[in-house]
């Protein structure tokens, strides 16, 4: 695990999707380093198991029940957090969604498909980076790392709609950077290649029924696999944690002059 030789004493991280599995890393990431947190999340009953380990980790922590397609929930989340613990320096927005129907496989999702992925991933990230902008902009220093992909940058047959909303967040993110670079606040995106996740794991649950003509046994877990195999050229998946030391490092001071930033975490597998 990556040290920051005391970045993160004191300093409060507030983290949508905290209870994902690249949320909960994140989260345990922060509190190692004596950060306090607040696990920002709709699900609120693994949203409090994330906290409880948060704090056996002898961190503060609190869960903050919020959905990021409602702006008044983020502004009211920020607030009590703020409220909480007297102040916010660093925002990781990690909440998202690929809107991983389990119906037929299709590459041309359902309109609300379409508008599930939209709302999480690119008004989630907005509300959220909006609800902190000023705040950050007077005390003259903030770190905001969203989660995007590398589906943002490659693009997916399967997933046109999730790769589409991942674009748009590395592109607000450069956006917002530029914006925000004179007041000393940094802004970049970490872009995951294979993580194994609750959601990788319904993605591959469908991809399972392409499949299963060719192998009718295959598992979930196999197909996962030979994605990796095919799709990323260091022929391993990608864990939570190497998605949370990347977020880590660019929330720290040894990162301070990278912004506008979409850091590949993917074992090579956006290559240009």
């Amino acid at each position: 695990m990556m040290r920051f030789d005391d970045d993160f004493k004191g300093k409060v991280v507030f983290v949508t999707g905290g209870v994902g599995g690249i949320g909960k890393e994140i989260c345990s990431g922060f509190a190692r380093e004596g950060a306090k947190i607040a696990v920002a999340d709709i699900d609120e009953e693994k949203a409090v198991a994330v906290v409880e380990a948060v704090k056996e980790l002898g961190a503060e922590s609190i869960f903050v029940k919020v959905d990021v397609t409602s702006e008044e929930s983020v502004l009211s989340g920020i607030d009590i957090t703020i409220k909480t613990f007297g102040g916010l320096d660093i925002l990781v927005n990690g909440a998202g969604t690929a809107a991983v129907n389990e119906g037929p496989p299709s590459t041309v999702p359902l309109e609300s498909d379409w508008d599930i992925c939209y709302n999480v991933n690119v008004k989630g990230t907005l509300f959220t980076c909006k609800a902190v902008y000023e705040l950050f902009k007077n005390q003259q220093h903030g770190k905001i790392v969203n989660i995007a992909s590398m589906a943002g940058k490659t693009g997916s047959p399967a997933l046109p709609h999730y790769s589409a909303t991942k674009a748009a967040v590395i592109n607000y993110t450069q956006t917002l950077a530029r914006e925000l670079a004179p007041y000393n606040i940094n802004v970049n995106a970490v872009c995951p290649g294979l993580v194994w996740t609750p959601l990788w794991e319904r993605g591959a649950r469908i991809l399972t029924k392409l499949f299963v003509k060719v192998k009718p046994d295959i598992t979930p877990e196999e197909v996962f696999a030979s994605e990796v195999n095919k799709l990323i050229p260091m022929k391993r998946p990608q864990t939570a944690q190497d998605v949370a030391n990347a977020v880590l490092f660019l929330a720290s001071e040894a990162a301070c002059n990278i912004t506008a930033q979409a850091i590949n975490v993917d074992g090579g597998g956006e290559l240009r």
